[in-house]
């Protein structure tokens, strides 16, 4: 067996035994209540708000008596219907919040508490739930109607003209549905929720995220066509419930006159029994009481159902326009280029400066080329931040997808190089293509320096957060409590260290003679094996940082107990960004039961 052979198998081996202690942690009910599980607590009890709406406006059209006549004819439609007509109105109210990014991003960054800016950060989270609500109660939504149609063709009663959608019985429900106005607008509304559905699902999203975002464009449309949606007035509501008590019984003609003696004498001869006498008492005006059975004197009037869907929405969506409205605005500052490197492993970093432009150490930036595409924006995390002395600041961006492939084609034609370029670096004489910049906005890494010891662990390009940190760190542009930083990053090629080789080593380095050895602890990990007759460390890693590379994946338990052992009893924030395994294995760590008193507090990255 070859050294490469055996290499790769021992670490298959570390690599299962650190499976196995991560599933026996203990999970605490504190750290798991701590480390997002007030998602699921939020979760619980928004299902719950909406299963009260349900029922609240089911049974408010069961007994209502305004829609007596209407319950006769379509029976349980007519409340399923409704019932779930109020929990899209609510939900789709409620979904336009988490998208207002600007007033997230101004909430996030005051003195909040520690659990209130984790719900900013789950905005996400929420706008999928409120999604998930709205499909659902969509489908119900529409078989309710469908057999709504179907009663309204069979339970034809021509006494109400005014009820019937139907003109006749045994009409076509396919032809009631697509001949009314809330027909048209309902299935067109379900053609796109489908389409903003489908396109949502995240392998649309990674490969062709331009159709994600095209298609969520039709938001517009479904909310137009929501609140038209009740225009063509097909439910019908009593309005003189006061002088026609439904289920009354309306009088033909005039009551006649009291017989006469003889005749009762006569049917009393015969051994008939006398006729019941009539008593005419005034229940309510209008009505009269014949043999406790109520007689109405006028017919009943009806007028169709007020919709009450702008109410819902019209606040939310407010301010959602006025929101896009100022990011639109501030987002037409030009932009300058001021330097273009390519690093290996396709990867772009772009230096950029725009006026009074100012960003926190973790906080993102949604980036647009119009060469490219006019509509689309991409989440990139700042990887330096501007200073007094330094108004730019740089963006690392990870070659994957159809738009990222575009913009680096786009930048070398301007360049005049080859794909396969090292590091080169093209100064702003070039015809580059025009950028504009949309933030910055808050993300969980903004919290490192909230906390006296912090953990960022990073897995390849998931390091662009904690680079904005480590360079805040070397150029001490803030002041924080912070006084002890773990950094731990993990990559598949030892190219990637190259990215930010130089700020690390020169962080290291200015710690070092500064008496501070202690404030950043790295570990950087290696995680596919060197290849048989490779040098190790390359000669670009010669650094004394780098000469302490470890090959294989790391062990995140033993990291973490022995950070806890060297802080015992503290608040320690653990940052996490990189692939979903990891992530995974690191939260089900920090969910364990720590001892001495530590609390690990998780913060995964996230794009909302």
């Amino acid at each position: 067996m070859s050294r490469q052979q055996q290499q790769g198998s021992m670490h298959q081996r570390q690599n299962a035994s650190n499976s196995r202690q991560i599933r026996k942690s203990r999970v605490s009910i504190c750290s798991w209540l701590r480390n997002g599980g007030f998602k699921y607590i939020f979760a619980t009890i928004w299902l719950a708000l909406n299963a009260g709406i349900f029922c609240w406006s089911f049974y408010l059209y069961k007994l209502d008596v305004r829609y007596h006549y209407l319950r006769q004819m379509i029976g349980m439609g007519l409340y399923l219907s409704r019932g779930s007509a109020s929990v899209i109105n609510v939900n789709a109210a409620v979904i336009l919040l988490p998208m207002c990014r600007s007033i997230f991003a101004i909430f996030r960054s005051k003195h909040m508490h520690r659990s209130t800016r984790r719900l900013f950060d789950s905005a996400k989270f929420i706008h999928i739930l409120c999604a998930l609500l709205i499909c659902i109660a969509t489908a119900i939504h529409c078989v309710a109607h469908f057999f709504n149609a179907f009663n309204f063709s069979r339970q034809y009663n021509s006494e109400f003209p005014d009820v019937n959608v139907a003109q006749y019985r045994g009409q076509s429900p396919c032809w009631i549905i697509f001949s009314t106005v809330p027909g048209v607008t309902g299935c067109v509304m379900v053609v796109t929720l489908t389409a903003i559905v489908l396109t949502s699902c995240r392998a649309v999203r990674t490969s062709r995220h331009e159709l994600f975002r095209y298609s969520h464009q039709l938001f517009f449309l479904f909310y137009a066509l929501l609140v038209s949606h009740s225009l063509g007035g097909v439910l019908k509501e009593q309005c003189n419930v006061a002088v026609h008590s439904p289920g009354c019984i309306t009088i033909p003609e005039p009551m006649a006159e009291p017989e006469p003696e003889t005749y009762l004498l006569m049917r009393e001869y015969r051994g008939l029994q006398p006729e019941p006498e009539i008593n005419m008492i005034d229940s309510e005006p209008g009505d009269v009481v014949v043999n406790e059975t109520t007689v109405c004197i006028e017919k009943p009037v009806f007028r169709s159902h007020q919709s009450e869907t702008w109410c819902f929405i019209l606040i939310p969506a407010c301010l959602y326009l006025i929101e896009r409205l100022w990011r639109a605005i501030r987002s037409r500052q030009p932009v300058d280029v001021i330097s273009i490197r390519m690093h290996p492993c396709d990867v772009i970093e772009l230096e950029l400066m725009q006026d009074d432009f100012s960003a926190k150490p973790g906080q993102y930036v949604l980036l647009q080329c119009p060469h490219i595409s006019q509509l689309e924006w991409h989440p990139f995390t700042i990887t330096s931040c501007p200073t007094k002395s330094k108004p730019t600041f740089k963006l690392h961006i990870r070659v994957r997808g159809d738009w990222t492939v575009a913009l680096q084609e786009d930048l070398l034609k301007s360049s005049g190089t080859m794909k396969d370029s090292k590091v080169k670096d093209f100064q702003e004489t070039l015809e580059l293509p025009r950028f504009y910049v949309d933030g910055p906005y808050g993300s969980p890494s903004e919290d490192v320096f909230r906390y006296r010891t912090s953990v960022c662990i990073a897995g390849g390009v998931g390091v662009t957060p904690y680079a904005a940190v480590l360079q805040a760190l070397l150029d001490e542009s803030r002041k924080s409590k912070l006084r002890r930083l773990y950094f731990i990053w993990v990559c598949r090629d030892w190219e990637c260290f190259i990215w930010f080789a130089e700020l690390i080593s020169t962080l290291h380095k200015k710690l070092w003679d500064s008496n501070r050895p202690d404030f950043l602890v790295v570990r950087l990990y290696l995680s596919k094996p060197s290849k048989s007759g490779e040098e190790w460390p390359p000669p670009v890693l010669q650094q004394p940082v780098f000469s302490r590379i470890e090959q294989g994946r790391p062990n995140f338990k033993e990291l973490l107990d022995e950070v806890t052992l060297c802080n015992s009893g503290s608040d320690i924030g653990v940052f996490v960004c990189g692939p979903r395994k990891l992530s995974q294995k690191v939260h089900r760590l920090c969910n364990a039961r720590q001892k001495n008193k530590t609390k690990l507090h998780f913060n995964k990255e996230t794009f909302s």
